[in-house]
């Protein structure tokens, strides 16, 4: 049996004949949120024998790459999700090479162009997604104006640098056609793309385990190379310097590198080749987690993980062929459509497939190709991916839609306003890399901004697609409990919304018989006076001081800020904020069935079987 059906339906939906700009999404989202302040300061955690030599002579060179502004990225709460307008100063460093080079100088000088240029959104708002005549020449970069051409052509006029050209994908198995044999057996280069001139990035993952590290296991990065003489806008942000310990390496095949051992899911391995320069984002540190790896990294597997790869053979670059690229990527694409089924990969190796049924390459080229129809306004195209019937929601206001016509006359409200952000949320750094799926089938990107899975017919639709202003969600509007179990009525967002809003009005007048009455009994009540278990509203009044009085406020804050409800993707009740609340409808009115947050010291949980 073959699942070339399968796989043809799925990836048609992935497949573009436009280019994945990834840089492009990157910098267009700094572009419009960077603040650049002083140069960083602080010195640089050291390994001890040689901290005050190396901060003096600044010999390890982690700091020689790091741009001379740092700039700022959204705060993410403790479950990675974005917090709606708080902002944090990181530094960055360049991909292009070290900060004294031209292309490093130029990428700085444009960055701090853009950093005041069009910070309201006006003139790009104005544009929206019609052409600007700019296409052409600057297609990889982010210009819509003749103020940003001019700009652009005076920065390269300056460090006498050329513009890319043309870009193309390059497929996982392609890449000895592309670049040639740069890596040892332990490595699998992911898809990516790469330039005319031989410029590259890619996701990727290794196994670690050689020698005396005894088995490490898998780890996954992102490597890139940029070949000098053409102008580049992509940085990376690392988080703080001074949590990198540095030191300097000679790898395996003979090449001088500069490793950086970071705190958290962030190491670096760089290397100057001479023409070009290579960035390897590792995404594991000291005291990283299983996420992107298999647990922290220390010094022994930085350093493996710099042995597997042959940057000689990077270097002379040698230009790509493209029709060569082309015919490897179509024989690859045929190869991959007549695998057999027992062939696809089993949990351990693609935990992603296993829970929905996409392949966790597939679901990354899904997310840049939808990034890139996005960003150029292919809203026909985007129409098709959605599941219908919809419910889109606008300002206020909430219509369902049966088929992509209908849906278009939305199109500017949703999607068409926040292309620019929508798309960059959706590009490398590392947002590919972070597809997930909670358990429900679904897979998920961007912080939750998409959420897609497949469709009867195999091929991968889109259930939601959201931002803070606007939402488009498969069905009637109706959230429903899947298994048959009818404990949890049907309940509406319009509804849920209503809830949430009363419950904070409720909280902040104090109206304790009506919150009590509010919850689902018997509950269990944790505090730091002590843990209660309250069969009735009369027995929860008692501890209503230890819980609402303490952090009552706060929670009536954040009801108001954020009071949308989200379907529990294996459950059937709502939740609000995160996973703080959780309620429903039982026995025909909304209950509350838990309230708890690492914030306050207490929480209220739901304990029977059935209200």
């Amino acid at each position: 049996m073959s699942n070339r059906e399968f796989y043809q339906e799925t990836f048609s939906q992935v497949r573009g004949t436009g280019e994945i700009r990834w840089e492009d999404y990157e910098m267009r989202r700094r572009g419009k949120s960077l603040k650049w302040f002083v140069t960083l300061a602080a010195s640089v955690a050291l390994l001890a024998a040689l901290s005050a030599l190396a901060v003096a002579a600044n010999f390890f060179g982690l700091r020689d790459a790091l741009l001379p502004e740092k700039g700022s990225v959204n705060v993410v709460d403790e479950n990675g999700i974005v917090v709606p307008g708080e902002k944090e100063l990181k530094d960055f460093v360049s991909l292009s090479g070290w900060a004294d080079t031209p292309e490093s100088r130029a990428l700085a000088e444009w960055q701090a162009f853009l950093e005041g240029y069009d910070q309201d959104g006006a003139i790009i708002s104005e544009i929206g997604n019609s052409p600007t005549g700019f296409e052409e020449r600057y297609g990889h970069y982010l210009v819509y104006t003749q103020e940003m051409a001019d700009k652009l052509e005076e920065i390269i006029a300056k460090y006498d640098l050329k513009l890319h050209q043309w870009m193309e994908v390059v497929m996982p198995e392609i890449w000895p056609t592309a670049v040639g044999n740069f890596f040892k057996e332990n490595v699998a280069p992911y898809s990516g793309y790469i330039y005319e001139n031989g410029t590259f990035r890619f996701d990727g993952g290794a196994e670690l385990g050689a020698g005396e590290l005894k088995g490490y296991g898998p780890i996954e990065y992102q490597f890139s190379r940029s070949v000098k003489g053409t102008f580049d806008d992509v940085a990376l942000n690392i988080g703080d310097l001074g949590g990198f310990e540095e030191r300097g390496y000679r790898a395996s095949d003979g090449t001088s590198v500069t490793l950086g051992l970071g705190e958290r899911n962030r190491s670096l391995i760089l290397a100057d080749l001479g023409d070009s320069f290579v960035l390897v984002n590792v995404l594991a540190g000291r005291q990283g987690d299983d996420t992107f790896s298999s647990g922290p990294i220390g010094r022994e597997e930085l350093e493996e993980l710099a042995d597997s790869f042959f940057y000689s053979a990077l270097t002379p670059v040698r230009e790509p062929d493209r029709d060569a690229l082309l015919d490897a990527n179509a024989r690859y694409l045929e190869d991959l459509e007549n695998q057999p089924v027992e062939t696809l990969p089993s949990e351990s190796e693609d935990p992603l497939y296993t829970r929905t049924g996409i392949r966790s390459d597939v679901a990354r080229d899904f997310v840049l190709l939808l990034a890139e129809r996005i960003e150029d306004g292919r809203r026909e195209e985007i129409a098709d991916l959605l599941v219908y019937p919809a419910q889109v929601e606008t300002s206020g206001r909430i219509d369902t839609v049966s088929s992509p016509e209908e849906f278009l006359r939305y199109y500017d409200e949703t999607v068409g306003q926040s292309a620019l952000s929508l798309a960059a949320d959706m590009a490398w750094e590392p947002a590919p890399s972070e597809v997930f799926s909670d358990g429900s089938g679904l897979a998920s990107a961007a912080d939750g901004a998409v959420w897609f899975g497949l469709v009867e017919d195999g091929v991968i639709r889109i259930f939601t697609l959201q931002t803070d202003q606007w939402s488009i969600r498969a069905g009637n509007g109706t959230i429903t409990q899947d298994g048959g179990d009818d404990l949890y009525e049907a309940l509406s967002l319009d509804e849920g919304r209503e809830f949430l809003l009363h419950l904070a009005d409720l909280i902040d007048r104090g109206e304790r018989e009506e919150i009590a009455g509010l919850l689902a009994y018997p509950a269990q009540v944790k505090a730091p006076g002590g843990e209660w278990t309250a069969n009735t509203p009369e027995e929860f009044l008692e501890c209503y001081g230890e819980t609402f009085g303490t952090g009552g406020s706060t929670l009536a804050a954040d009801l108001r800020a954020d009071p949308e409800p989200v379907l529990d993707g294996g459950g059937g009740l709502a939740s609000a904020l995160g996973e703080t609340v959780w309620f429903g409808r039982a026995e025909g009115r909304l209950r509350i069935f838990s309230l708890e947050s690492d914030v306050w010291l207490w929480s209220i949980r739901y304990m029977g079987e059935k209200p």
